[in-house]
């Protein structure tokens, strides 16, 4: 007997390709668990995991912000709020979640590295874009940092689903004392000692083993808690290794999904949702890349964050998942949104020299 026989069709290449559309395609199928509008979504990771929030607010899902903007202070994204769930910025790396979570936790003492940027503000270097204005001194960066912890402990003891978008295995580490930069500091600080950092490239058993200690720590303080893992689709900026750097965002985009299904294969509330598959598949027919190639078009994350409410939320309709960046919005503007709010565009010299100073 063929022990194919009775899988249903997602199991089966010619029936997805065979499906009027990707939203009839059920690119989900296996999942774990699904969600309600009752649930508190934490949201952090790569440049992508930003539009997971923005669409799920706009589709009236609940997102747990644990820093929330004092009534005096005005609405701006230079002051870093609403972005992700606390204003921790970018999280690249299994290990930057992992020394955060630490941190936040108490289980490491807070690491504090601070330096000038070319426009005399002070910058948090493990939170370099997250308050895009700066400091106006040490002092002030020390005390927001304490703060910025007890919201990221407070958001992790209150959540009800963290959702975590796996980016990068590259990355900059302080060469004295190991911890992990989400950016090189060099390009961003005006004064910073080029010996002060290595390079890394993180392997899956280091990948696993620390997306399991950040896990081990959120259930130790929170047991129902659920998570949600992702891979961003977006490409490399650049490659520190010697090589092309196509070659190395599809080894770094292969690692990042073992790992997450490494995870997903050892927890009963740990799942994987296929936004990398949505969006780099042979389903998609490319048709998701904006000009350069590397981002995701508006069409695409609308098309996302669709498959997931009708997988995920089924109660939401598809139209209220397009939220503040779709419905429309052109490509080109959706990657200028992705570019300003994500710190890997520092590492391209050609992109540094094209913004603002600071």
């Amino acid at each position: 007997m063929n022990p194919y026989h009775g899988y249903p069709p997602p199991q089966f290449w010619r029936a997805n390709a065979d499906a009027a559309s990707l939203m009839d395609a059920d690119i989900d199928f296996g999942k774990k668990f699904s969600f309600s509008s009752d649930d508190k979504f934490a949201t952090a990771g790569s440049c992508f995991a930003q539009h997971f929030a923005r669409r799920l607010k706009g589709a009236g899902g609940s997102i747990l912000y644990s820093e929330v903007r004092h009534p005096l202070i005005p609405v701006s994204q230079d002051h870093g709020y609403e972005v992700f769930s606390a204003r921790y910025g970018n999280i690249y790396t299994a290990r930057q979640l992992r020394e955060m979570v630490d941190q936040a936790l108490g289980v490491r003492p807070a690491i504090e590295d601070f330096a000038i940027r070319r426009d005399g503000r002070v910058l948090d270097l493990l939170r370099p874009r997250a308050i895009p204005l700066g400091f106006s001194s040490e002092a002030e960066a020390r005390a927001d940092r304490a703060f910025h912890l007890r919201a990221v402990a407070d958001m992790l003891r209150q959540l009800n689903v963290f959702v975590f978008t796996l980016g990068l295995t590259e990355a900059w580490v302080n060469a004295a004392d190991g911890y992990c930069y989400p950016v090189l500091p060099s390009t961003l600080a005006a004064e910073f000692e080029s010996d002060g950092y290595r390079f890394v490239n993180f392997t899956i058993n280091q990948i696993v083993e620390d997306l399991q200690a950040a896990v081990e720590a959120l259930r130790n303080v929170n047991p129902l808690a659920r998570v949600l893992f992702t891979v961003s689709p977006v490409g490399l900026v650049a490659t520190a290794e010697p090589r092309n750097v196509v070659v190395s965002t599809a080894l770094s985009k292969s690692v990042l999904r073992v790992a997450a299904q490494e995870m997903t294969g050892r927890h009963a509330f740990v799942d994987y949702f296929p936004s990398y598959e949505i969006i780099t598949s042979p389903l998609s027919r490319a048709r998701f890349w904006a000009e350069g190639l590397r981002d995701v078009t508006s069409d695409g994350v609308d098309t996302v964050m669709q498959i997931f409410f009708k997988s995920r939320m089924p109660g939401t309709s598809q139209q209220q998942a397009q939220g503040e960046v779709g419905g429309g919005t052109a490509p080109e503007a959706l990657a200028a949104a992705i570019t300003e709010e994500c710190d890997e565009m520092f590492l391209d010299p050609s992109l540094r020299s094209r913004r603002p100073a600071g």
